[in-house]
């Protein structure tokens, strides 16, 4: 575990958790623990590969966050009884198990979709017959028992609330309300009686308002109405706590089959995660084998590409990372050392735990062990030095690795006397090599730098740094050794001049000095190299010029070609004609023979025109301009079309070609899309629509005209004033409003504005 803080697995998992919906899956991400098994990497990297290769098809698997069964069948054993809720988010897993069959049947997730057909039967027979998934409830007909109260409920309340419109209409009328509306307190129903007129309204006082100037009484000719409804209201909540017993208790009989279904989602999910996260950085899977060399190409720290999405930092710089047993990487400080054996060791993990991984191609050998020893580990509480911590790590590596461990040490043998440090950590190496382990070491040390030119099947590489801009390049150049750059480091942080000066009469005194031009030499000889490379690039650059050329040559050819074709055209159908006039065929046969010159014409015509982003494009059907800005999974377009930001299909779209090449940002050809100075007076602003004495068609068209007004105008808030009456239009609108696209939420007005006789509209934002 203390290998995996140190190569920040837990932070890769706290990306891949942003890539993942359900919470409970996003819970088991983050408590994800790398694989070191050969045949459960070889699945892991199958389900990732096909959800991958579905969606690089143009599949869409969008999912949408799910509730933990093993959760709800908790609580609900706790009372003995699912809530209807609790029964709604079991028909969510239904209906997303319903979409994802289709496509994972055949596949490594089969044994999901046997699982799901096991209980499928439940959502028809069960779920489907009890439940009204839109008012989030049981329906009526869920029993005949069932029916018959709640109809009886519907006539008492109509019957109520015509008793309470005559009395708050005759009592309003006196001027003993302080409003003409009727409310509710404790679930009994009440007018707003003016405290100095409480004594002429009969009934049963429910209390004051916060201000003391309203008393809520309600009337004692509407008690035994309440009373009743009350009644019905206790025998309705008797009879769908039966009906969720029995809807419960088939459930709990099919609960291992669900608990199994949670765990294949799980996976599915995860997988979906992971391909999700190799879809940000355009990562690839690597040939995992069971045991070899490492090869890496073009690898990168996943990191600095998935920073790079968030604070669009430079790029990052990739490298060649091969090992077949030992790699001695040296360098500069902040030459990207500690980075690259960060980087070899998560890119390993996450190959072999079914992740995409950042690098042009790879051939990885899974291993049973990864050690790594990064950082500090010095225990001021303990009294343990930096040092023997580090001896503690060795004295475990030691103990444990084999030929299927991967053991990355940085900078080891720091914190005690330079040269005996290096010749334990020398001889550690040389055991590991023997047994076969596959070793990555970062130094400093001129010591190990040069005992690894003895230590068989240790290569050596450095970290290359720019002499003449003074800065690291972070490119790994292997057979060549590195310095460590000390004096060119202190002289760029400003140390005095003198003071290094002293330090380098020192260090001519040191055998070091011998190996110091040793190392210049080494440099020329990258220096060179790298002369040739850019030679080389040159080349290709002249090369791509040439190419260029020869493709105008092609395009004009191309043309010319086409023009001939379309005179051949010409020719045959002019033949065509004649043909049909001398043979004196008729009109049947005619169109016939045109259809085969028509088909014949269009198959050597046909050319597939490719949209992308930039391109300016005519809406089918709509017979509007717009502008591609965005091309989704190879099949989905995002169009800009004035003020209007549009997601289509790919086959609704046809290339235009725009005469200057520009669209106006408000205006195309006959199409406007400037905001009025309504709109823009209007923005934010409440309205109020007056429904009083409508119907119930006629207010929900007026309800939805001013919806569609108000939304493009930006207003917030829209006041929909239908008053209490039987109840019926505000059920109606309500109902209306409950999954309108346009609607945030919606409630009753405060009693000031209105109460229950107002529905308050928050609409959604009109960016």
């Amino acid at each position: 575990m203390k290998s995996f803080v140190k190569l920040e697995w837990s932070k890769l998992l706290d990306y891949f958790s942003e890539n993942v919906v359900s919470d409970f899956v996003k819970q088991e991400v983050k408590q994800l623990l790398p694989n070191f098994d050969f045949e459960k990497a070889y699945i892991l990297q199958a389900q990732t590969s096909y959800l991958w290769n579905l969606i690089e098809k143009g599949e869409r698997i969008d999912l949408v966050p799910l509730k933990s069964l093993r959760f709800l069948f908790l609580k609900a054993q706790k009372r003995s009884v699912f809530l209807p809720l609790e029964l709604i988010q079991i028909k969510q897993w239904f209906t997303v198990l319903k979409r994802l069959s289709s496509v994972l049947n055949n596949s490594p997730f089969s044994r999901l979709v046997e699982v799901y057909q096991g209980v499928m039967e439940l959502e028809q027979q069960v779920l489907d017959r009890v439940l009204d998934y839109e008012r989030k409830e049981i329906k009526d007909k869920a029993s005949y028992q069932l029916y018959v109260i709640r109809k009886k409920i519907r006539e008492a309340l109509d019957l109520l609330y015509t008793k309470l419109d005559k009395l708050r209409e005759h009592f309003f009328k006196k001027g003993y309300l302080q409003e003409n509306l009727y409310t509710q307190k404790e679930g009994r129903y009440v007018l707003p009686v003016k405290v100095e007129f409480k004594n002429k309204v009969k009934g049963i006082f429910h209390g004051l308002s916060s201000s003391g100037a309203t008393a809520f009484i309600e009337p004692v000719s509407i008690i035994g109405l309440s009373n009743e409804v009350e009644t019905l209201r206790h025998q309705e909540q008797r009879e769908e706590l039966k009906i969720l017993k029995e809807v419960s208790q088939e459930l709990f009989l099919k609960r291992d089959l669900f608990f199994e279904l949670e765990d294949l989602y799980l996976e599915f999910e995860i997988a979906w995660g992971k391909v999700n996260l190799g879809r940000v950085y355009r990562g690839i899977f690597p040939e995992l084998k069971p045991q070899g060399s490492l090869k890496i190409w073009q690898g990168v720290h996943p990191f600095l590409l998935l920073s790079q999405t968030e604070k669009k930092q430079v790029k990052a710089a990739r490298n060649d990372f091969f090992l077949e047993k030992g790699l001695l990487i040296t360098g500069p400080n902040l030459g990207g050392k500690t980075v690259s054996l960060k980087t070899i060791g998560l890119i390993c993990l996450m190959a072999q735990t079914g992740f995409l991984i950042p690098a042009e191609r790879a051939e990885i050998p899974v291993f049973t062990q990864v050690f790594a020893d990064i950082g500090d580990d010095q225990d001021i509480f303990q009294g343990e030095s930096s040092f023997s911590s580090h001896l503690r790590g060795l004295k475990e590596i030691l103990d444990q690795a084999d030929s299927q461990t991967l053991v990355l040490l940085d900078e080891p043998g720091r914190g005690t006397d330079p040269e005996k440090g290096m010749a334990l950590i020398a001889a550690v190496l040389e055991e590991l090599l023997k047994r076969g382990v596959k070793v990555v070491v970062t130094t400093h040390s001129q010591f190990l730098k040069t005992l690894g030119f003895k230590i068989e099947g240790l290569k050596v590489a450095t970290m290359e740094y720019d002499l003449e801009t003074k800065e690291p390049t972070y490119s790994l150049v292997y057979d060549v050794y590195g310095d460590s750059l000390a004096f060119e480091l202190a002289k760029k942080i400003g140390i005095p001049e003198r003071i290094l000066d002293r330090a380098f009469e020192y260090l001519q005194n040191k055998e070091y000095w011998e190996w110091y031009k040793l190392w210049e030499k080494e440099f020329d000889k990258v220096k060179k190299l790298k002369e040739s490379l850019e030679n080389k690039e040159k080349e290709l650059e002249l090369r791509e010029l040439q190419l260029n050329y020869k493709k105008e040559e092609l395009e004009k050819h191309y043309v010319k070609q086409l023009e001939l074709k379309f005179k051949e055209w010409e020719r045959e159908f002019k033949k065509l004609i004649e043909e049909l006039s001398e043979k004196g065929i008729g009109k049947k046969g005619g169109a016939k023979e045109f259809e085969k010159f028509v088909a014949k014409v269009l198959k050597e015509s046909q050319k597939e025109e490719t949209i992308q982003e930039g391109d300016y494009v005519l809406i089918k059907g709509f017979n509007q301009k717009g502008k591609v800005i965005k091309i989704k999974n190879n099949s989905l377009a995002e169009v800009v079309c004035g003020a209007l930001k549009l997601e289509l299909p790919l086959e609704r779209l046809s290339k235009v070609i725009l005469e200057n090449h520009t669209l106006k940002s408000n205006q195309f050809q006959g199409f406007s899309l400037k905001a009025s100075p309504t709109s823009q007076i209007s923005k934010g602003i409440r309205k109020s629509v007056y429904l009083l004495g409508l119907t119930v068609d006629e207010a929900l068209e007026e309800v939805e005209k001013e919806l569609n007004r108000s939304f493009l105008e930006g207003v917030a808030e829209v006041y929909l004033v239908h008053g209490h009456g039987s109840g019926r239009l505000r059920e109606a609108i309500h109902k209306h409003l409950k999954n309108h696209p346009l609607v945030r939420e919606f409630r009753f007005a405060e009693q000031s504005k209105g109460g229950t006789g107002v529905t308050v509209v928050f609409l959604e934002k009109n960016y």
